[in-house]
């Protein structure tokens, strides 16, 4: 059965905002909220806050005409782990007291309408593959880069979750035995060396060992304050610590997507976060070593490219799961 004349709604549930978006079968956004999680005040006001952005949406599509009863339901993007059968969140580390929360039953007991929970990244997987970057593509795996690393596997069209829904934990893989420590607990992860975070530490605990870096004017010597877009702009300025920081990060990452690549063989890598905005600086070194760590044969012709959805792709992702469980996509 295909969607005729329904909408569907997809909802980001992040650690810092909500954005609800109302969306045809085409993928075309009617109408968008955004608004704070105000997580910090804990569960229930984050779901409120959830309720009366999904209402807002609701709202606004009704002042164009769209009626309740022609929104198939809602897809909500979250943190994990969690259980999508169940919709339930067993923890998310950026929402404070959320543990073993029955999101999906809450939300639709009080909003009457069907609720499906996916995970964030990939919800973004499934978004980018819908109407973004891997639109003509069937497999695909997207990265997360930001504070830490996630992703979203899309194998033959569908959402690879795993025996228990957490498969693409791409961020924990090994990639230096005994190396980093990790927030996970575990040494070595690719999270440690190539997210956010990662870049910052390692740009801090050189600058401790004695490197020179114009870094330490531009936060007048307050190590604390470098963020990972300093280091991008003090690289691109020929900054020589920064420069190689950067180069060692591509390498990192393409290490990761080597390993990806080997695995699933996918048509497509697709690189997505805050951390795509330092543009050819990062992604010419992870094609570089992409292509010198993966086997020829399956690196041949895969295209590693940046994300296009920018922050609506949770959304846009969590709104194509409601099409894919209802059998619509």
């Amino acid at each position: 059965m295909k969607v005729t004349s329904l909408y569907i709604m997809g909802i980001d549930l992040g650690g810092t905002n909500i954005v609800s978006l109302l969306i045809n079968k085409k993928g075309e956004i009617i109408t968008r909220d955004k608004r704070k999680a105000l997580a910090e005040e804990g569960k229930e006001k984050t779901i409120s806050q959830i309720v009366e952005s999904a209402k807002a949406v609701i709202e606004k599509g009704r002042n164009k005409g769209i009626s309740f009863q022609s929104i198939l339901g809602i897809g909500i993007g979250s943190p994990g782990p969690l259980n999508t059968k169940e919709g339930i969140i067993y923890f998310a580390p950026n929402l404070p007291g959320w543990k073993n929360v029955p999101l999906k039953n809450i939300l639709e007991k009080k909003l009457n309408i069907p609720v499906f929970l996916e995970n964030d990244a990939n919800a973004a997987a499934l978004g980018e593959w819908w109407i973004g970057a891997g639109r003509d593509v069937n497999n695909l795996v997207l990265f997360t880069l930001g504070t830490g690393i996630g992703g979203g596997i899309i194998i033959n069209g569908e959402v690879l979750h795993g025996f228990r829904d957490t498969a693409a934990e791409i961020g924990h893989m090994i990639i230096h035995e005994e190396g980093l420590l990790c927030n996970c607990g575990t040494k070595g992860c690719l999270e440690a060396y190539a997210s956010a975070t990662g870049v910052v530490r390692r740009t801090i605990s050189a600058l401790k060992k004695g490197a020179k870096s114009i870094l330490t004017e531009m936060v007048n010597n307050h190590l604390k304050e470098i963020t990972c877009k300093m280091v991008y702009q003090a690289a691109k300025k020929g900054d020589k610590l920064c420069k190689w920081i950067t180069e060692e990060t591509g390498r990192y990452l393409g290490i990761g997507i080597a390993n990806m690549v080997n695995i699933l063989n996918p048509e497509m890598i697709i690189l997505a976060g805050g951390m795509i905005e330092a543009k050819d600086l990062l992604f010419n070194p992870v094609i570089k070593y992409a292509q010198k760590y993966a086997l020829k044969a399956s690196i041949e012709k895969v295209k590693i490219v940046p994300a296009h959805l920018g922050d609506n792709a949770g959304a846009i992702g969590a709104a194509a799961t409601v099409l894919k469980r209802k059998g619509n996509l």
